[in-house]
């Protein structure tokens, strides 16, 4: 388990009891890409050489978008329109660009490589030292956790403005790039909830954290909740992961989270009204148990459940509000229950349980 530890100081109950909870969880990630552009374009931000050919870089095939630097930095050859459709509750952790590159002579060298948002190329640098060669090799800028110095929203990548520019430097060389190509990298369990996850009528969760671990519990239940279609759920046999938010006090901090990849075998149809999901061996973060139905009369439901020792650990007593949502990771549309003061039956050691109604 990876991990960022927080220490929370609660204040409990009338009693004012001060309790230390730590809790600790990594973010299961995922990844789209690597993808290609579907526009690659001269952009003056700096630089007097013009790229050739620029439309070229678009694919590993063989043809080049070159340029002779003449002893000053390029233009920057830009590359947008990459087509990422990352779903919108995630949290996006890093960000690769590979660019397979040579030059003639193998003197060729990097004078900015920049991400671009919104159509603007970015201030963060990812220029690397050295020559290029003078054999096509794809080198990669940037890593799985390089953000390039921004802030980004699923929606800041997947629109056309997004992608990578290059620009290069030398005296006497040609440089000649065959393709820029991008690979992003997310949780679907983002730091903070998402907003505008559908609510339902009655929400049940219940965390039994026990010594052993094989004797711990998750449950949580979404009851009548709102329209949902069986399309909406995707399709967990073949494409949808499925992961479970669980996040605790004001500052929202995630504290547990249990993904499901898609599976022909633990998956089944349920009609043409949704999907269940068994797995009796627990393999899938603890997971035992999921059944989500579809409703055009604000009865959609969702249960949620798992036991033993391959549970993420949370551990009670959690700090209020706790939000639980569920996020698919083909439509992004999530599913949520909230539990405040009012919504808590118990809330102690090893045991959590609250019932939400709205």
């Amino acid at each position: 388990m990876g991990s960022v530890i927080r220490h929370r100081v609660i204040l409990g109950t009338a009693l004012a009891v001060v309790i230390a909870l730590f809790a600790s969880v990594a973010s299961a990630q995922f990844s789209e890409g690597p993808l290609s552009p579907g526009t690659v374009v001269n952009d003056n931000v700096s630089g007097t050489s013009l790229w050739n050919n620029p439309q070229q870089a678009d694919a590993s095939d063989d043809t080049y978008a070159s340029t002779s630097p003449g002893g000053s930095p390029t233009q920057f050859l830009k590359a947008t329109s990459f087509g990422f459709s990352i779903p919108t509750t995630s949290q996006i952790t890093g960000i690769e660009v590979d660019i397979e590159r040579s030059s003639i002579a193998g003197t060729i060298v990097d004078s900015a490589v920049r991400i671009v948002k919104g159509g603007v190329v970015g201030t963060a640098d990812r220029s690397l030292v050295g020559t290029w060669p003078t054999s096509d090799a794809v080198v990669t800028y940037g890593s799985t956790s390089d953000l390039w110095g921004e802030t980004w929203t699923p929606a800041d990548i997947n629109a056309a403005g997004f992608g990578a520019a290059i620009a290069v430097d030398d005296n006497l060389d040609v440089a000649a790039v065959d393709h820029i190509s991008i690979t992003v990298h997310y949780a679907l369990c983002a730091e903070t909830p998402a907003a505008g996850c559908r609510t339902a009528e009655k929400s049940i969760l219940v965390i039994n954290d026990k010594s052993p671990d094989t004797k711990d519990k998750l449950v949580w239940k979404w009851i009548k909740g709102q329209n949902t279609s069986t399309a909406e759920f995707s399709d967990p046999l073949n494409t949808a992961n499925y992961a479970l938010c669980i996040y605790q006090d004001a500052t929202e901090d995630l504290i547990g989270q249990y993904v499901v990849p898609p599976s022909a075998s633990k998956w089944k149809p349920i009609s043409t009204k949704g999907f269940k999901y068994i797995d009796k061996g627990l393999t899938e973060d603890g997971i035992q148990r999921i059944v989500v139905k579809a409703s055009v009369v604000n009865k959609s439901k969702i249960i949620f459940k798992g036991k033993g020792a391959n549970l993420d650990d949370v551990v009670p007593p959690l700090a209020l509000p706790v939000v639980v949502q569920l996020v698919n990771s083909d439509t992004g549309i999530c599913w949520e229950g909230e539990f405040d003061t009012l919504d808590i039956k118990k809330n102690q050691a090893e045991k959590f349980k609250g019932k939400a109604l709205n």
